[in-house]
């Protein structure tokens, strides 16, 4: 055998489709569970479809649309531009574009403080700063805290104070390091971009989620395996032995797993630097209902401010940008509960973690919810905390790594789906050399 890959989630899944396109077809990907996807396991019910996991992507993309096909996924509504913010009294929507900055999200002595970005020349006060303190120096105080507050909710459910701005957001800090400002490097990028190019926007499957899955373990044929638990990953002589449902040995070894379940799988120097991982659990909620019922806004999603004092750090408006996820008429939404810092959301039970989040949604929306569709989905593991310190840890990691062993997935370089892309690109390019 000449490649094995630990785990059946998109991470693994995707990097099986890219070794196929190189031309490499001798191998096998071993999930533990009875299904392909891994967290981004569908709920159907009622005529709805609730997503717990990742229910979108960014296209298009230079890496994910090659292991996606576009075949397989399609635009989302042409609401899905559109993205509110909750900062404690009143919904504010934010458009694309230079309309945006006349969003009434900070004062206008803010507003014409973040303007003066393209001059400001305060140096970092460390070479691996904060979220925060990264937006506070080029913004400024008030447009800073409220930018890094709502980075870090819509896309780790963080805490911008202990997030690391360069391994959380590359691209935001490089905009800097290439121009030396984020709006001269913005206005520069949409300048670049050819005339008749293809801005990104969300695309969701044609299908679901699950369905996507299962696509992709079924063009792998019975190099796909279900129901097939690994219990090690160690070296005999110059090739892999992985230990589990059977034993199998290969040339190339792709760990596909969360960076906890992966230092359980080896041992020595790498398990320990991988248990340093940092993670924050998290609750989706799923809340449809007739249309009068739950009232969804136009758009992708709402992020709650720094000064709402939620549990909610966002709500995604699935049946606004992608309505085949609910019945016509209605509405659904995907509520995220707890992150970093650490709510007590967490820890409470499904009717009182849904009471919570029902109480919220009415003050957000302005009308009281009577929900007839409700799913809780906790992620007791969590989203990976990129906090500071991070780039270290991932430095450890990789020195620690073998040659011919390869660790993918959202713990290590990027939370998104594009980056599970890359690093199946990536992964598929070495092997196949």
């Amino acid at each position: 055998m000449r490649v094995a890959i630990v785990g059946g989630g998109f991470a693994g899944l995707f990097t099986a489709t890219r070794l196929l396109a190189n031309g490499v077809d001798d191998f096998v990907v071993l999930e533990a569970s009875d299904h392909p996807g891994g967290v981004a396991r569908s709920v159907t019910r009622d005529g709805y479809t609730l997503e717990p996991g990742a229910g979108s992507f960014t296209l298009p993309h230079p890496d994910l649309s090659h292991v996606l096909g576009s075949e397989h996924v399609m635009p989302g509504a042409g609401t899905a531009h559109i993205r509110h913010v909750w900062d404690g009294e009143r919904l504010v929507t934010l458009r694309p574009g230079p309309a945006g900055l006349l969003a009434p999200l900070v004062p206008a002595r803010a507003k014409a403080r973040a303007l003066l970005e393209v001059f400001a020349t305060e140096p970092p006060g460390h070479d691996d700063e904060s979220l925060d303190r990264f937006c506070r120096r080029r913004l400024g105080d008030d447009a800073g805290r409220t930018a890094a507050w709502l980075a870090a909710s819509g896309v780790f459910a963080g805490d911008p104070h202990r997030l690391s701005a360069r391994a959380a957001f590359p691209a935001l800090t490089g905009l800097v390091e290439s121009d030396g400002s984020i709006l001269r490097g913005a206005v520069r990028r949409l300048r670049s971009r050819p005339p008749d190019g293809l801005r990104p926007s969300v695309h969701v499957p044609l299908t679901t989620m699950s369905a996507l899955a299962d696509h992709l373990a079924a063009v792998l044929g019975d190099r796909f395996r279900a129901r097939h638990r690994v219990t090690a990953v160690r070296r005999v002589g110059s090739r892999w032995l992985i230990d589990g449902a059977g034993p199998i040995t290969a040339d190339h070894v792709v760990i596909a797993c969360a960076p906890d379940v992966a230092a359980g799988l080896v041992d020595g120097g790498l398990a320990a630097a991988l248990r340093g991982s940092v993670t924050e659990p998290v609750i989706v909620v799923g809340v449809g209902g007739p249309a009068s019922q739950v009232p969804v806004p136009d758009g992708f999603g709402i992020l709650t401010g720094p000064d709402a004092g939620t549990a909610i750090r966002g709500v995604l408006l699935e049946s606004s940008y992608a309505p085949a996820r609910a019945p016509a008429g209605h509405g659904l939404m995907k509520v995220i509960a707890g992150g970093a810092p650490r709510h007590r959301i967490v820890d409470s039970d499904d009717a009182t973690a849904i009471q919570t989040v029902g109480s919220e949604l009415a003050r957000i929306l302005g009308k009281d919810i009577e929900a007839s569709f409700v799913q809780v989905v906790r992620h007791e593991r969590g989203i990976p905390q990129y906090q500071i310190g991070h780039s270290r840890w991932l430095a450890a990691v990789e020195a620690h790594t073998p040659e011919s062993m390869h660790l993918v997935g959202w713990g290590y370089r990027g939370v998104g789906m594009g980056q599970l892309g890359t690093d199946a690109v990536r992964v598929a390019a070495t092997v196949a050399a």
